[in-house]
């Protein structure tokens, strides 16, 4: 049953209850007799995990019009996120009627409350389905004294906006409130920066570092697919993250993380990866992300490209954008090798492996995920970065990765608007750089699982990896990443293959004392690595409550972390790269700037 447009109501008039009241007409072409079935999409586009939105909806109801008036249809729902609305006779429209509690301040989700809302449209639009083409109306009702409203939709008036389907409407979050507004402009179109919250630091400053960004990846593809972007900010307390949209994003900052420069380097690393989306994903995309089916997973080998290269770029858009020095994109990028050498998951996911498990792995951690997955995120950075590196040196400078990106750009979506395969992208970059080296990254990484040999890529551009403790410090190793709870110290994360594993240290146990002693996290994270490797150890654990002792010897810590340094005699060839790459002569010294501790940085491996 397909109606010839849908208007949507949104009234926010309840937020001090955290409620959207929805009001949902669907007009018909002409008469229409039932049923008609309504659905709600359980995920997020972006957001690669089943969410079950439908659990916030509260009582759906729903009437037909009839020449006289409006009569009750009966409800009854028929799946978790299905709907059937039943009537006799015909009806020229149905009016649905329904709340959606919006308590949940995150990127996926919507939140509603007296100073501020955002909506986002997965988990607040019920639509009828085969009605996903038709299109859209929606009017806004604010919470009284409400003035700003922020949104990637085509606006009528102030409170009302237009979207030619449901893919459109879905896609389009929408922050109201009385945020601060900001624009600028490139290449003739408008692009706005809605921030909400307290903002102790230079807010122009950023703004402009933005504007940057943008004009850095516009530059990349040359084509600006949009007729105005939205970045919708959010600053917080704690919660963190961002999700791409056609012509918007949604991000959330902790606030204090823009003020030492460190931080406030990787925040607009989120602002750069979100808004290169706008091109790697919302339209250069995988062929199976795309069209949307809201009710199961979509699946995909590619999320590598989509989400992985990206990684690769959001740091090195900052470098490109004079945001950025030199060491501190290397020692953002080295995060990535950092993690591909310490975890051990790389040996069991290839990134296509790890891209396809997306739904069942990547947004559902637990203990064992260290040792058995490796994120497409890090893997796709990385090769990325490999590919990169490789085309510039087989083109000798000539091309890099921005060429694959934007012939595959062009090729799919500007000529024939479709997705790409994984054989095309493939074959896109081997047409590019060539097949020297190009067809070893996709069949020992992209496919395979095959340990990289970093400092061979890293030697075209005369550099090394070294790691960051002097070969001298040697400390002892236990294996284990422990979570303090209470005062309590409990195993977190026990890695395979560690000392550990060998004594029979499990996950979930209470580590009491070592050698007779009583210690917390701190105390015993201090004996074990300083201890010699070698040194046998007793230690007392709680496991279910029950007391017991367990004893083994310590290993050697593992290098963890790595820095990037320069080659000692480096070729013109490889200072040529180097300066290619990073728009900088290559030097025989790294300055490395003495970045703090933050916990957020995640660059130190916690492992005891």
């Amino acid at each position: 049953m397909i109606g010839r447009s849908l208007e949507y109501v949104v009234s926010m008039t309840r937020a001090n209850t955290h409620y959207l009241d929805v009001t949902l007409r669907v007009n018909f072409q002409g008469p229409t007799s039932g049923p008609m079935k309504l659905m709600m999409p359980v995920w997020t586009p972006g957001h690669y995990a089943i969410e079950d939105m439908p659990r916030n909806v509260l009582e759906v109801r729903a009437k037909k019009e009839t020449g006289g008036g409006w009569e009750d249809a009966k409800v009854e729902k028929e799946s978790k996120n299905v709907w059937r609305v039943e009537w006799t006779g015909s009806a020229g429209a149905v009016l649905v009627e329904y709340s959606v509690y919006a308590f949940e301040y995150h990127d996926t989700k919507s939140y509603v409350d007296p100073i501020h809302a955002i909506i986002n449209g997965a988990g607040v639009f019920i639509y009828p389905s085969g009605g996903e083409g038709i299109p859209i109306q929606l009017r806004l009702v604010p919470y009284p004294g409400w003035q700003e409203v922020a949104t990637g939709l085509d606006q009528v008036s102030k409170w009302e906006f237009t979207a030619p389907n449901l893919d459109v409407l879905i896609d389009s979050p929408i922050e109201v409130g009385n945020q601060q507004m900001y624009s600028f402009r490139v290449g003739d179109v408008e692009h706005q920066v809605s921030l909400f919250g307290a903002s102790p630091f230079d807010t122009e400053k950023m703004v402009e570092d933005i504007k940057r960004i943008v004009e850095t990846e516009i530059r990349i593809f040359g084509h600006i697919p949009y007729k105005r972007y939205v970045f919708i900010v959010n600053l917080t307390d704690e919660v963190g993250g961002g999700l791409e949209h056609l012509n918007s994003t949604v991000c959330f900052a902790p606030r204090l993380r823009f003020l030492p420069k460190e931080e406030y380097n990787l925040m607009m690393g989120l602002f750069s990866h979100e808004f290169f989306h706008t091109w790697n994903v919302k339209r250069m995309r995988p062929k199976g992300l795309g069209p949307f089916n809201y009710s199961a997973e979509t699946y995909t080998r590619s999320l590598w490209i989509a989400e992985g290269i990206t990684s690769y770029y959001d740091d090195y858009v900052l470098r490109r954008a004079g945001i950025y020095t030199v060491p501190e994109f290397l020692e953002a990028f080295v995060i990535n090798i950092n993690t591909m050498k310490s975890l051990p998951g790389g040996r069991w996911q290839s990134a296509q492996e790890s891209s396809f498990d997306t739904w069942i792995k990547y947004y559902r951690t637990d203990a064992n995920s260290p040792n058995v997955t490796l994120s497409y995120y890090t893997q796709g950075a990385v090769i990325g970065w490999m590919l990169d590196l490789q085309i510039r040196r087989n083109t000798k400078g000539e091309k890099s990765l921005d060429d694959v990106m934007k012939r595959a750009y062009e090729q799919t979506y500007v000529k024939e608007g479709r997705g790409y395969t994984d054989e095309e992208f493939e074959s896109t970059a081997l047409d590019v750089g060539g097949v020297e080296g190009i067809k070893e990254i996709f069949e020992s990484r992209v496919r395979g699982r095959k340990e990289v040999d970093f400092d061979h890529y890293l030697a075209y551009a005369g550099l090394k990896l070294e790691p960051k403790d002097s070969p001298e410090k040697v400390r002892g190793f236990l294996g284990v990443r422990l979570n303090p709870e209470g005062g309590r110290t409990v195993v977190r994360s026990r890695l395979a293959g560690s000392p550990a594993e060998s004594m029979g240290l499990s996950v979930n146990d209470e580590i009491l004392g070592v050698d007779g002693l009583r210690v917390g996290s701190e105390k015993l994270s201090f004996y074990v690595s300083n201890a010699k490797p070698g040194a046998r150890v007793r230690l007392t654990i709680s496991r279910n409550g029950m007391l017991s002792e367990l004893a083994g010897e310590l290993g050697k810590r593992p290098p963890f972390e790595f820095r990037i340094t320069p080659l000692k005699e480096p070729s013109e060839e490889q200072k040529s790269l180097f300066r290619d790459w990073l728009m900088e002569d290559w030097k025989a010294e790294l300055k490395y700037p003495e970045f703090s501790k933050s916990p957020d940085r995640k660059q130190v491996l916690d492992f005891v």
